[in-house]
């Protein structure tokens, strides 16, 4: 589905909960940006395929969970694409380390439970290597300029088009059921720092079009929503 010309999100992954999303660029080739479960990636191949899988040669992550690189790996290796992410997330995308949950008794016992789960029962395989590490406010091919959003996890990043106001978030927040909202709470440790991260976004100035890792693009009053969202957060 086409959110606005040049930007495409692939429908109907993990049932319609995951949002991955395609970015034509300006010297012709395609950006993947995060690949959804692991069962994730045909659908992905295929929707690139509609669009010329000759010309996919990037894929950037925004975080890694494993709804958002479970087909990293699958979709890396039929195309050979350059895989991109935040230098604070590498070794999590690449499997070397676990996703934390948090610092409770709990989570520190859940987080190795829940990477047994995805690698033996969801077919879950990480990449083998990250080809390319960015960092805050660096300005990418795609004309997208990177923001580092931690909270949710520490690498987060979100990328946003200043001349288009796009603004492509992650999980920094998601737009469930219309409304903007704040990532999971339980996958999210630091919930102070993703508060501050969302303020961060709202700060933006002309956002047009606003892409979550869950939910549907938001493009009627982008701006004045997260704003509100923003500020809503002060009042809890």
């Amino acid at each position: 589905m086409q959110i606005v010309p040049g930007l495409h999100l692939v429908d109907g992954m993990a049932g319609g909960i995951v949002n991955a999303y395609v970015w034509e660029r300006p010297d012709g080739g395609l950006t993947l940006i995060d690949t959804g479960m692991p069962k994730d990636a045909a659908k992905i191949l295929a929707f690139v395929r509609s669009l010329d899988s000759e010309r996919l040669d990037r894929i950037i992550v925004t975080h890694g969970d494993i709804d958002h690189i479970g087909g990293l790996a699958e979709v890396q290796s039929a195309t050979g694409a350059r895989v991109i992410c935040h230098a604070v997330e590498k070794e999590v995308v690449e499997g070397s380390k676990i996703r934390e949950m948090g610092s409770s008794v709990f989570s520190r016992a859940y987080s190795p439970l829940a990477d047994a789960v995805t690698r033996r029962f969801m077919g879950y395989k990480p990449v083998d290597h990250v080809d390319e590490l960015v960092l805050d406010k660096q300005m990418l091919p795609e004309g997208l300029q990177v923001i580092h959003v931690p909270g949710h996890t520490p690498g987060q990043i979100a990328l946003y088009q200043a001349d288009r106001g796009i603004l492509i978030v992650g999980d920094a927040f998601g737009s469930r059921g219309g409304k903007l909202n704040m990532p999971t709470a339980m996958a999210t440790p630091r919930k102070d720092i993703a508060r501050d991260s969302i303020r961060k976004l709202a700060a933006l100035k002309d956002v047009e079009v606003i892409c979550c890792g869950h939910g549907a693009p938001v493009t009627v009053d982008a701006q004045a929503r997260l704003q509100a969202f923003a500020e809503s957060l002060d009042e809890g």
